[in-house]
């Protein structure tokens, strides 16, 4: 079945070097969305929802960071799903043990995320990593085992460097940007992109999403 990819909002400390004091937290790894970022969240819902309406998605599965949370939210009410959080699509873990917050802790701010989920990578498993790639073979490895235990369309929420994996795992190797959306098909035993990678048509600040694409 199909699989849909997208890279959280904007983040609040791309912003704001002040952004911690005004937190009430201190995740220093897990800033919130940017107004930007929020609007390129519900961007990526509205988009969402016309793909729904055609090309029904089963599941959400996001990293348990806040910003992707976030990210997922909109997605999430706009398509009456909930959001599954799934560790093993997390940051690259250059802080470690890593910040984000646990899914009981996560239920408790987002109504949206699924209590009942069980992820393929517990918190527990995760290990300390100092680069991209490591992070990207760690994601690449629980998005597809995701993709062979669940039925139905998947849309992955994650990071520059998981989202990375992901599209690995589909036949891709390219980072993504904020709120893009890359779908891919199966033909065969092969996939392969439907449409534009990295497509960010739908986004009001294209240049933002593209730039983070690094």
């Amino acid at each position: 079945m199909d699989v849909f990819l997208t890279r959280h909002g904007a983040r609040i400390d791309k912003e704001d070097r002040n952004w911690l004091a005004r937190a009430g937290h201190r995740r220093s790894d897990d800033p919130h969305l940017s107004p930007a970022g929020e609007v390129g969240a519900s961007e990526l819902a509205a988009k969402l929802q016309s793909v729904h309406a055609s090309t029904p998605i089963s599941h959400i599965i996001s990293s348990p960071f806040v910003r992707c949370i976030q990210t997922a939210v909109p997605v999430a009410e706009a398509l009456g799903l909930p959001i599954k959080v799934e560790p093993g699509i997390c940051e690259i873990l250059s802080v470690f043990p890593p910040g984000f917050l646990e899914t009981e802790e996560l239920k408790q701010q987002f109504s949206s995320v699924d209590a009942d989920y069980v992820p393929v990578v517990a918190r527990s498993q995760l290990r300390a990593e100092f680069s991209d790639s490591q992070a990207a073979s760690r994601a690449a490895r629980a998005a597809a085992t995701l993709r062979e235990r669940l039925t139905g369309r998947i849309l992955f929420v994650g990071h520059g460097a998981s989202c990375l994996g992901v599209a690995e795992a589909f036949g891709q190797h390219d980072y993504v940007g904020y709120t893009s959306l890359t779908h891919f098909v199966r033909e065969g035993s092969a996939w392969k992109v439907q449409g534009r990678f990295n497509d960010v048509a739908h986004l009001s600040d294209k240049e933002a999403s593209l730039a983070s694409a690094f």
